[in-house]
């Protein structure tokens, strides 16, 4: 199906263009996506937006850039225009990808920020398939029988994946404690905001689980796409662990100038004893409006915020929603906009200062990258970053999911609570539903 030697002709033709380029990407036609095992690649990530009719597909890395502490954005960001200005490449803009955890440190196994470029990126776009091949330029010569070998590894069959984790092996740790950790810090949370010292603040639990054996990526991400089309379907994975999830607020999208960035605060569900459109609701809400148009307006121009918000319904859920717009000045990057963005006062709360020394000074801890951000960035500048949410970190036959809630003035510590059950339940519900339909098959 692929023409290796041609490619590997290609690859030195590109290269032979001039010695300026630091890395090189050739795209190649397929005729269909086939079906790959993510997991066998060791350095693997993927991204599905169904509405939007985009899925990719990640294998290996050709170029990387990791970083962390509180200048980890800027050092991303110089990495970037590195990259960009040493990028050759066939067809069009090739992607890299870029995630990064909450705080400035932590976010193991993950590392606290990345930017890179995968050996070998799958594509899809309205039904186009394609794959695009990087390596570093200096490493050309070796790099067509790396692609093959790493091709042949994505493709091969996998026995027995369809049936690891059975459903009666998804048994959830005792969280009656955590419980209550929770509804402790949730008072101590009110607290301090009737002091006046915050005024909304997020507050996240996990839930943990065990099982036999950690469940095939695939059938979970297809699973993951089909419950929740208006949310970024998404992973990230390595040796023995990956970080899934499907996101539905998107931290910064970029096109051209246009810039575009989610306000998704105010969240409701079946059993909640409160309505979505209510006084708490619209004050959390509205909190996270000020604050993201605040920060577009100090960088961008023609910022545009929709005057009253709309409902995004999610498979048990539904959120008050706004996607403010701005146009981006020529020279400012993605990286530059994500620090004066993140985080927002829907993942931390607000202000943002004292919020975040709140949370430190509470031990609010958040695995890998939950709520921070992942996403990818193209050689033209454009990029799609969605909140990590509604995700969770599968290590062997140990499985964490994580939620968080906002608490403003009036909140309920047990309604957060019982918004985090109904959070968590996304996940929870993906990893059976695609156990039972692996085993049905």
């Amino acid at each position: 199906m692929i023409d290796w030697q041609g490619i590997a002709t290609a690859l030195a033709e590109l290269v032979a263009k001039g010695p300026a380029a630091r890395l090189v990407s050739l795209s190649v036609p397929l005729p269909r996506w086939p079906a790959v095992a993510p997991e066998a690649a060791g350095d693997w990530c993927f991204w599905q937006r169904p509405d939007q009719g985009l899925r990719l597909a990640g294998a290996g890395i050709a170029l990387a850039a990791t970083s962390a502490g509180e200048g980890r954005f800027a050092a991303l960001a110089a990495a970037q225009r590195g990259l960009l200005a040493g990028w050759r490449y066939t067809g069009a803009p090739p992607r890299a990808f870029a995630g990064f955890a909450f705080a400035p440190e932590g976010g193991a196994p993950l590392p606290n920020a990345r930017l890179w470029v995968p050996e070998l990126l799958l594509g899809e776009t309205a039904g186009r398939v394609s794959l695009t091949l990087s390596c570093a330029a200096e490493r050309a010569h070796a790099a067509p029988a790396r692609w093959q070998a790493l091709w042949n590894e994505l493709c091969r069959p996998q026995p027995g994946q369809c049936v690891t984790l059975p459903r009666a092996r998804l048994v959830a740790r005792p969280a009656q404690l955590a419980e209550q950790a929770f509804l402790a810090r949730g008072r101590a949370a009110l607290a301090a905001i009737a002091a006046g010292r915050a005024d909304k603040l997020v507050l996240t639990r996990s839930l943990q689980f065990s099982g036999r054996l950690a469940p095939p990526a695939a059938p979970l991400l297809d699973t993951l796409a089909r419950h929740h089309p208006a949310c970024a379907t998404f992973a990230v994975g390595g040796s023995g662990w990956s970080f899934v999830g499907a996101s539905p607020e998107t931290l910064l999208a970029l096109e051209g100038s246009r810039v575009a960035v989610d306000a998704l605060a105010g969240t409701a569900w079946q059993s909640a004893a409160r309505a979505l459109g209510d006084d708490k609701n619209r004050r959390e809400h509205d909190l996270v409006v000020h604050a993201i148009a605040q920060a577009l307006g100090e960088h961008c121009q023609d910022v545009v915020l929709p005057p009253t918000p709309e409902i995004m319904e999610l498979e048990g859920l539904s959120h008050l929603r706004r996607r403010l717009l701005a146009r981006r000045p020529p020279g400012l990057g993605a990286f530059e906009l994500i620090a004066r963005l993140h985080p927002t006062p829907a993942v931390g709360g607000a202000p943002t200062p004292a919020a975040l020394d709140w949370l430190a000074h509470h031990h609010d801890t958040r695995g890998a990258w939950y709520t921070g951000g992942f996403g990818w960035l193209d050689a033209a500048g454009d990029a799609d970053i969605a909140v990590c949410l509604r995700c969770g970190l599968i290590e062997g036959e140990r499985i964490t999911l994580y939620a968080g809630a906002g608490f403003v003035a009036g909140s309920d510590p047990a309604q957060e609570l019982a918004e985090t059950e109904a959070k968590l339940a996304a996940m929870r519900a993906a990893l059976l539903a695609s156990q039972q339909e692996q085993a049905a098959a």
